[in-house]
């Protein structure tokens, strides 16, 4: 009995221990309240799961080109893309995925059926009818392969940069799958890492000024760690190759472009997209990493501008 005694008060003591630790983590401290937006400022649309924050920017004449960010970045990712296209005379749609910046966070599964309804509400909130040219950067470009084909009328032409390809095996986020264990480990370890890769730089400029303080300010709502665990926890379950192949029976226009020194999702994965896809016209932009639009942003601008010149009403 002593013995079974001291079992249960030495677990206790580790059990209050790592609670301990786990809250010394805890970075969520706000709510995604009406205040926190007037605060934050920006544009807001009531969807079914939520507000969405958006910017919808330039001529309202213009061609429209509607841009969806990755997996933790959100819209402020694109903010020289978006000061580019609206000064070659495009209008820009750029918003927050689900759980990321200030749109609201769900209780929901965050993948790709989550998010192309997102888009495609934010779209009828937005009255927006003619086709537009849409471009999706890494988890992003998932998302836009599936709208393209649940929504191919509404889709005028397609850009992929660095997308997500394929499903990712299990082992490798091992053990961030196992319930309790995941979300102690990604509060923990995970997200402080997170953090540390997004500092501000006050030498270059925007985005990278603020980078830093604008990814904590989205940590800090009550709801982010649990949006982005989702997300990792889809991308072991989800049949992407078939997203891809149902995009292949769609006949919109379509561009690939990738960082040949890509290290998060290497350009040896674009094999899979151009192999169903042969017609796609596939860009490489030597040097750039994962995300060229912000590394390299004058020749992906180049190459961006001329597929859009060249693929107008």
């Amino acid at each position: 009995m002593k013995t079974i005694k001291i079992i249960l008060s030495t677990l206790l003591i580790f059990s209050l221990i790592g609670w301990a630790y786990y809250e010394s983590k805890n970075i969520e401290v706000n709510r995604l309240t009406t205040e926190l937006r007037v605060k934050q400022g920006g544009t807001y649309a009531e969807l079914s799961s939520g507000f969405t924050h958006f910017e919808l920017s330039g001529n309202r004449n213009n061609e429209l080109v509607v841009l969806v960010h990755g997996f933790s970045s959100p819209s402020y990712i694109w903010y020289p893309t978006e000061k580019f296209l609206i000064n070659s005379g495009y209008q820009v749609l750029s918003y927050d995925l689900y759980g990321r910046g200030f749109s609201d966070r769900p209780d929901v599964i965050y993948g790709i059926d989550t998010f192309t309804k997102q888009l495609n509400e934010l779209l009828i909130y937005l009255k927006i009818r003619e086709p537009f040219h849409l471009l999706g950067l890494s988890m992003g470009g998932s998302i836009v392969t599936g709208f393209t084909h649940r929504h191919p009328k509404k889709v005028k032409s397609l850009i992929l940069q660095d997308p997500l390809v394929n499903q990712v095996p299990t082992e490798k986020i091992s053990p961030l799958h196992i319930p309790f264990i995941g979300e102690y480990l990604f509060n923990v370890y995970l997200l402080p890492e997170y953090l540390k890769k997004h500092v501000n730089q006050t030498d270059k400029g925007e985005p990278y000024s603020t980078w830093g303080d604008r990814y904590q300010e989205q940590a800090e709502i009550i709801g982010f760690k649990r949006g982005l665990l989702s997300s990792i926890r889809y991308v072991t379950t989800h049949d992407y190759e078939n997203e891809y192949l149902l995009l292949s029976k769609v006949t919109v226009p379509k561009l690939l472009i990738w960082g040949s020194d890509d290290q998060t999702i290497p350009i040896s994965e674009a094999q899979s997209i151009t192999h169903l896809m042969p017609e796609m016209q596939f860009e490489t932009i030597q040097g750039a990493g994962h995300v060229p639009s912000l590394e390299t942003p004058e020749k992906f601008n180049h190459i961006l501008l001329q597929w859009l010149i060249n693929h107008k009403s």
